[in-house]
């Protein structure tokens, strides 16, 4: 996504793209598969797919911290651009999950329940949201805005020690949850107790980028390792039980551990001096310009798929295998298609309300 900040990094594009297909390709495949622990680590991947939110999450510290690197930051003028960003669309998405519910799903929702969806902070009602359920996210991503500003002040008057502080004071916190309850996935998973790892990350991330790291991750090698490296631990988090395991003390450590090898792999594809051909890169770079509508309308999409194919396309003779190319070969294309109005009518028209934030 372009912004008047910074110059653009094209590739942070494509990594926004695969975050968005990771998840659709997720939620398509466990429409009719359950959790499976494969031996394939790609298999894994899919059968995780919701780690594209740990990525889009260290994304959003990383590219905050580039733009506002040397710089003074309008506290309100940032939140203004946020507001404007994600707001319009965010909130199509609200009125549509109400409506939907009120009208085809019986359960009478008014102004109170449309404000609670609108702060950022969990609403009650959420589990209850049938298409909808995604945009939890949205509301730990927006948490994450309120205290940039302050997070990127603190880290530059006490240096990269203070984000690490921070990671281990979460850290502390979840492991007193889980000594407490026995379990601590729904903190770590869904709320910023565990995601706030992933955007401090993204941020420490973004001090090696600005400090180099671009001209020693220029390597293909470099990249191959973080992909066997993603591969690798997601495969070993599906093997251990995977996001359905409740009562693992794993949890204390996952969401660093996660935000750790896709920052690994975004400085990788950021510095990679070798990369594919330019027009296919123009071509990424745009699908990812609609992430976020691909992550906000997949899941009716996604919908619309079942009701009309009634289950399973015959794709293949073994049903796992079909469920995996009727996510990667029918959801994922269908769900971009269903973005592309969303995004050329409410997100993009919104964009030029932007101004600038970060005084030099």
């Amino acid at each position: 996504m372009r912004t008047e900040q910074t110059p653009y990094l094209e590739r942070l594009d494509h990594l926004r793209l695969l975050a968005a297909s990771l998840v659709v390709c997720f939620h398509a495949f466990h429409r009719h598969v359950g959790n499976l622990r494969p031996d394939n680590p790609l298999l894994s991947l899919i059968d995780e797919g919701h780690t594209g939110i740990g990525l889009f999450m260290v994304i959003s510290g990383f590219i905050f911290t580039v733009i506002a690197d040397g710089a003074r930051i309008d506290y309100w003028g940032f939140l203004r651009n946020r507001i404007v960003r994600i707001y319009p669309l965010f909130l199509f998405g609200v009125f549509l999950t109400l409506t939907i519910s009120t009208y085809n799903e019986h359960r009478n929702y008014g102004l109170a329940t449309f404000l609670e969806w609108a702060l950022p902070f969990r609403a009650s009602t959420v589990g209850e949201s049938t298409h909808f359920v995604q945009l939890w996210t949205i509301w730990v991503e927006f948490q994450f805005y309120l205290i940039f500003p302050f997070l990127k002040l603190f880290s530059e008057r006490q240096g990269p020690r203070y984000l690490l502080g921070l990671l281990l004071l979460l850290m502390l916190i979840r492991a007193m949850i889980f000594l407490v309850y026995g379990s601590v996935r729904f903190v770590a998973y869904e709320s910023i107790f565990g995601r706030l790892d992933q955007f401090l990350i993204g941020m420490l991330a973004a001090r090696l980028w600005l400090d180099g790291a671009r001209r020693r991750l220029g390597s293909p090698l470099h990249l191959l390792a973080a992909g066997a490296a993603v591969l690798a631990v997601v495969h070993w988090f599906n093997r251990q039980g995977g996001h359905v395991r409740l009562d693992a003390a794993w949890w204390i450590a996952w969401p660093l551990l996660e935000a750790l090898v896709w920052a690994w792999l975004m400085l990788a594809w950021l510095g990679c001096r070798r990369g594919l051909p330019a027009p296919v890169e123009r071509g990424l770079a745009a699908l990812g310009a609609m992430s976020f509508s691909i992550y906000v309308m997949h899941n009716l999409a996604l919908a619309v798929i079942d009701r009309l194919a009634g289950g399973v396309l015959p794709l293949s003779a073994n049903p796992v295998r079909a469920a995996l190319l009727q996510a990667v070969l029918v959801a994922l294309p269908v769900s971009v298609l269903a973005a592309w109005p969303t995004y050329r009518l409410i997100e993009r028209p919104f964009l030029a309300f932007r101004g600038r934030y970060v005084a030099r």
